[in-house]
């Protein structure tokens, strides 16, 4: 910032149009720099370091080379670079997509109407415009746009909690500095601009974020192990028909005796091997996986969370641990009175004659804040806690405006930390009366005889912000009453949500622990948390206290720490830190400038999409845009959901791999010709299988998904349930296929229709068992109300296929069958249905023992 002393040449009668185009160019603008972003070109080939698309990226080079070398077509080739391009530009349009939403909510945020002095007269400029040397005019509800100093403050109090985590307002005098991005949050001030865009405090905070790598995510690990195993077995199975070709080309038959037959053996065997690969390699994970991330990426951000990094989606419902904040996530960030000595607020038109009628006068008049109407709510303009009252008085029908004009206010003096009360001498006729609210204690010192304070107390404990009221008819010429009336109390707090309770009993039952990280006091910390059930028997403990431990001694602590009360934001980065050396997932919630580093370091970064700040939200993965806790809950069940769509797909394609590279491998061993050509097995491999993973993929969640713990991170991504069906199923299609190789399909004489009905028969089976993929780990979902996308796609399968066979006979080596073949197909493969019920007998067995 630059110093006080320096801005003294800019005066204080505002900026004229020359000197702001002056200081424009000499400090820069009012906007932040975004976080150094990778060139987009570099995110795009960064798609390509899938392990899978790896070895498919392999897969393509040898097939090209092969081809080329045998002179045969590209078109194998072509299908399997198709299948790469394609999953990986969804993947890059989908994430560009996103960010350029997140980029709309920076830019309304900036459009944010300012008012200032200019030319020597009050204006209003967008934000994005002020410069270095403005006055800005400031009053309760606005937010402080550029880091300056007070010149003129009247009761100003500003919160800071973006920047200090604190909760409570901070009250500032001239010539104290401001932040931009805090809030004033109670009466008026005038601030000379000191630091614009990335010189502020917040710009310089934003300047150390370089959007970078990330902690690996749990599927990229899960799928890199996958692809490591699949590669090993597609390079085993290579292996072997080399071997075998060899083998017999060189010592069971007649071996090469030129070079040229040599050279043509071992390009025969490469060639067998090529194909092996590309049979092995499941092309459509890399597409099921991107498609099932776009769909859940698309229906988050209508469950208002808005995903900035796609594998966050799936990030999100391997979390182990949730460090939530209380203000806004946990509770409405609304103060609202909650408990009273009065039943309700009442007023005749006349002198109030009880309690109830002196206490409504007070909330009314007694009071700086205003309430804006706004849509379906009711804005504060003020200090919060006096909007409570007000919003109170409006729910029993009582308008404060009209209370405020029958009363007219001789004079105020206004709360402060030090005095703990705030009074108003209001006139009524002849007659005037003073209205005192405050710390019940302070109040009942000027009362006679003392109140009970004991129901006060309790509230207290209950996480209440408790006010008193009392009033007295002032004499004439008397400022202040020598003894002033009881009439009662408010408990006032920002009320929890009403679905908080229930969200986080439900990420318990999913075996997710529920951490609250905030700044209010141990007191109010320990009653929120008890109240939403994030405290049970674990440990509450203090900002300070934490940091002051060790490294060693916070790693074994955070396992019990329940709540972290009095914290700052580097205390809640140490915290995710810790959890994470444990081998926790970490989600964090933010939404203050500080909260930035935790949020780039968690495994989930959530910030606020209302009140977070643009750091908070740039450093975050997701935004959640109502700021609430259960739309975490919701984001957790959508991303075990898309973790679940990903392995019925796996159960899909790997049925359809392993089977069909084991034919493709014994069938010449037996003495059969290959089953399929190269144009079907891309048919098969690609097309069918990136439909299929629509289907799959479009599965909507169960409630079952919040009922288990957390999949570990190195935990394998094929469970024992999806071995055994792909196994189970894969051994029938072998042992099926080798039988009809070897005895023929009835009523069939020439051998294009075996080969036809084979290739249409290994389809269609695989339609029958995308039904049974859908019960995954032996639960299935609704026939049609769980995913009715699911038979549109199968359908469309099966008419292709069968439009492939009638039609396709030059590319894809078929002849046409008659309506009574294909009826005997598709029932003769009807019998897969059944592998379902008997893994699901299997699954119940071995969970029960």
């Amino acid at each position: 910032m630059i110093p006080q002393e320096e801005l003294r040449r800019f005066g204080t009668d505002g900026l004229s149009s020359e000197t702001v185009l002056e200081s424009r160019k000499q400090y820069g603008t009012n906007e932040l720099t975004p976080p150094r972003r990778i060139p987009i070109w570099k995110q795009y080939l960064e798609k390509y370091q899938d392990p899978i698309i790896r070895i498919l990226l392999v897969a393509v080079v040898l097939s090209a080379i092969v081809a080329v070398l045998e002179g045969e077509s590209l078109l194998d080739t072509i299908g399997i670079a198709l299948a790469v391009i394609l999953a990986t530009t969804i993947a890059f349009l989908t994430e560009f997509k996103s960010n350029r939403e997140f980029d709309a909510l920076h830019a309304m945020r900036d459009d944010t109407a300012v008012k200032v002095i200019r030319n020597g007269s009050p204006s209003s400029i967008p934000m994005r415009d002020v410069v270095v040397g403005d006055i800005v005019l400031l009053e309760a509800g606005d937010m402080v746009p550029a880091d300056g100093y007070l010149l003129d403050a009247s009761e100003t109090e500003v919160d800071e909690s973006a920047f200090t985590g604190e909760s409570e307002p901070i009250r500032k005098v001239v010539s104290d500095t401001l932040l931009k991005g805090s809030y004033i949050t109670g009466g008026r001030a005038t601030m000379i601009t000191a630091a614009v865009g990335d010189q502020t405090k917040m710009g310089e905070i934003a300047s150390s974020l370089i959007e970078g790598s990330r902690p690996e995510t749990p599927l990229q690990i899960k799928l890199r192990n996958l692809a490591e195993i699949i590669s090993r077995f597609g390079y085993l199975m290579a292996g072997l028909i080399i071997s075998v070709v060899l083998i017999q080309d060189f010592i069971i038959g007649t071996p090469p005796q030129t070079p040229l037959e040599i050279a043509g053996v071992i390009l025969h065997a490469c060639m067998f091997a090529v194909v092996i690969i590309v049979v092995s390699v499941p092309e459509g994970l890399p597409v099921s996986v991107t498609v099932s991330l776009a769909l859940t990426m698309r229906k988050m951000t209508r469950a208002k969370s808005l995903v900035r990094r796609l594998i966050a989606c799936e990030t999100v419902g391997s979390v182990t641990v949730i460090c939530t904040d209380k203000t806004g996530t946990l509770t409405m960030n609304q103060m609202e009175v909650a408990a009273s000595s009065i039943e309700v607020p009442s007023l005749s038109s006349e002198l109030p004659q009880d309690p109830s009628e002196w206490i409504t006068l007070n909330a009314a008049v007694n009071s700086t804040a205003e309430l804006e109407p706004s849509r379906d709510r009711l804005l504060t303009v003020g200090n919060s806690t006096e909007a409570a009252l007000l919003r109170w008085l409006h729910r029993s029908g009582i308008s404060y405006s009209d209370i405020r004009k029958a009363w007219p206010v001789i004079s105020q003096d206004y709360f402060t930390s030090k005095k703990k009360r705030m009074s108003t001498i209001v006139a009524y006729g002849s007659r005037r009366y003073i209205l005192m609210k405050g710390a019940p204690e302070i109040i009942a010192s000027y009362c006679s005889p003392p109140p009970d304070l004991s129901m006060i107390h309790t509230l207290a404990g209950r996480a209440m912000r408790t006010l008193a009221f009392a009033h007295a008819e002032l004499a004439p010429e008397e400022s202040e009453p020598a003894v002033m009336q009881w009439d009662g109390y408010v408990g006032i707090r920002d009320e929890v949500r009403p679905d908080v309770r229930e969200a986080v009993k439900t990420c318990n039952d999913a075996g997710i622990t529920v951490k609250m990280v905030t700044g209010d006091s141990p007191e109010t910390a320990t009653a929120i948390a008890r109240e939403t059930g994030i405290l049970s028997d674990g440990i509450v403990m203090t900002g300070p206290v934490f940091r002051g431990l060790s490294d060693e001694e916070r790693l074994h602590i955070v396992p019990d720490l329940e709540v972290l009360a009095r914290s700052e934001p580097h205390d809640k980065l140490l915290l995710v830190q810790a959890l994470q050396a444990r081998g926790e997932v970490v989600a964090v919630t933010g939404d203050g400038t500080n909260d930035a580093p935790a949020l780039r370091n968690a495994d989930v970064g959530l910030a606020m999409g209302i009140a977070g700040t643009e750091v908070a939200r740039e450093a975050s993965d997701i935004i959640l845009l109502d700021d609430s806790f259960p739309t975490i809950e919701r984001a957790i069940w959508w991303g075990r959901a898309l973790f679940e769509n990903i392995q019925r797909f796996l159960i899909f394609q790997l049925t359809i791999n392993i089977s069909a590279s084991i034919l493709t491998f014994i069938s010449p061993l037996l003495g059969f010709p290959p089953p399929f050509t190269i144009m079907q097995l891309l048919w098969i491999n690609i097309i069918m299988d990136s439909l299929a993973a629509l289907a799959l993929c479009s599965e909507a969640p169960h409630p079952a998904l919040m009922t288990k713990k957390p999949i570990p991170k190195n935990a394998s991504v094929i469970t024992p349930y999806m071995k055994r069906a792909i196994l189970l199923t894969a051994g029938l299609y072998i042992l099926a296929g080798v039988g009809c190789m070897a005895i023929g399909f009835p009523f069939l004489e020439k051998p294009e229709q075996q080969a036809s009905v084979f290739f249409s028969g290994f389809v269609i089976a695989q339609v029958w068992n995308g039904i049974n993929c859908r019960g995954i780990n032996g639960i299935m979902p609704p026939v049609f109300r769980g995913n009715p996308v699911f038979y549109g796609i199968m359908g469309c399968i099966v008419l292709v296929q069968i439009l492939i066979v009638q039609y396709g006979s030059d590319i894809f080596d078929t002849v046409p069958l008659t309506p009574l073949q294909w009826m005997g197909i598709i029932i003769g493969t009807m019998p897969v249905l059944l592998i379902w019920p008997f893994l699901r007998y299997i699954h119940t067995k071995s969970e029960n023992v």
